[in-house]
């Protein structure tokens, strides 16, 4: 990315996100018109505006050292919903990418159920083909923007349940009254618009179909292959955020006559923390710099990554809280939010163990050599 590129995402995110950062959290707050104002940046939806996956996860990084809620919007509209559509769509849907794009359509992204998130191969929302068209009924969970979307990206069973993945089609499914949705209360990340959605008899057409009937795990996967690599940008950025917040706190916090910083304890925490930042950061920046035509190549090396960053950013957050001590639990530091926003990132878009088994399961067919040197 460009020092001025990066220059501007960060006078964007200090004069326009920050700012708002606290009342998305304290009040549950949907920030549409920011959301807006994201893509006329270009920086909602960067793969479509043609940035690289390197420069997304650069200022992805850069939105959630102010706010993890803003950055996870993000992630959600533009690389699990707005990505897949670019890559998988046909004509008639990659119409609607420049509005997407630009904010003035919000996405969901639904595949997660009450019966079963991790194990995507299970979901028994079920569309079936009536008279040359599509009918949709079931139900979605942990849809971030869901309260506000304008279409949904639903992953359905078309086939027999046994076959598991080799059965499920995604379908782009506009909002109408065949949809319902309930908010979802969750303790970080608030003001995303999280919510339930349930689908009664939603009817659509051939010309909905994302990618090809009965192939919608590689749309899925790709979603997910890069909604990784951008949730591991959320969790670097949190973790950034937290221990600037703490290093600046004992800077000028004294005890036993003399400041926090000059302890050797406290010294240690931030060294060691800024270790594993710098381990984190360039995981990153590693895979961030493949083609995303080469994605599904590196499955291992991403769910390694995920894995790591996620765990790591959770334990320099904490580290950081522990600094602070009753200011860092409190409301309104910056560590007290990303401590709350941080442990989504071992959970979405493929849980820790989700994440340990892929790693296995490339290790068992391929070597290490796979994970690590390719």
């Amino acid at each position: 990315m460009s020092e001025l590129i990066l220059s501007s995402v960060k006078e964007f995110v200090k004069r326009e996100i920050e700012p708002l950062a606290e009342k998305i959290d304290r009040e549950d707050y949907y920030p549409r018109e920011l959301v807006k104002r994201m893509g006329e940046l270009g920086y909602l939806s960067p793969l479509y505006e043609g940035l690289t996956l390197y420069d997304t996860v650069n200022i992805i990084e850069e939105i959630a050292k102010v706010s993890g809620s803003v950055a996870l919007i993000q992630d959600a509209q533009g690389e699990l919903v707005t990505e897949p559509i670019r890559m998988f769509g046909n004509k008639e849907q990659k119409e609607i990418l420049d509005k997407l794009a630009k904010g003035e359509l919000i996405g969901g992204f639904g595949l997660s159920e009450p019966c079963c998130g991790s194990d995507a191969g299970s979901i028994i929302t079920k569309a079936e083909r009536i008279k040359g068209s599509w009918i949709i009924n079931g139900r979605k969970m942990w849809t971030t923007q869901g309260l506000y979307a304008d279409i949904f990206l639903i992953v359905a069973r078309t086939g027999d349940p046994k076959l598991k993945e080799k059965t499920l089609t995604v379908f782009l499914v506009p909002r109408n009254k065949c949809i319902t949705t309930r908010k979802i209360e969750v303790m970080g990340n608030r003001g995303t618009g999280t919510a339930e959605v349930e689908l009664n008899d939603c009817e659509v057409g051939e010309e909905n179909i994302v990618g090809e009937l009965n192939g919608g795990w590689r749309v899925v996967k790709y979603a997910l292959l890069v909604g990784r690599i951008a949730i591991s940008a959320i969790a670097i950025g949190l973790s950034i955020c937290a221990i600037e917040e703490a290093i600046q706190w004992s800077k000028h916090r004294e005890l036993f006559d003399s400041k926090l910083i000059e302890k050797q304890g406290i010294q240690w925490y931030l060294a060691k923390s800024v270790a594993n930042l710098y381990s984190i950061k360039s995981m990153i920046r590693e895979i961030s710099k493949y083609p995303l035509d080469r994605l599904f190549e590196i499955e291992g090396k991403i769910s390694a990554l995920k894995f790591v960053s996620s765990n790591v950013a959770e334990n320099i957050i904490d580290t950081a809280l522990q600094i602070m001590g009753g200011l860092g639990y409190a409301k309104g530091s910056k560590v007290e939010r990303a401590f709350r926003d941080v442990r989504l990132t071992r959970i979405g878009e493929g849980t820790d163990e989700v994440q340990l088994s892929i790693i296995n399961k490339v290790l068992m067919r391929h070597g290490i050599d796979k994970i690590l040197n390719e």
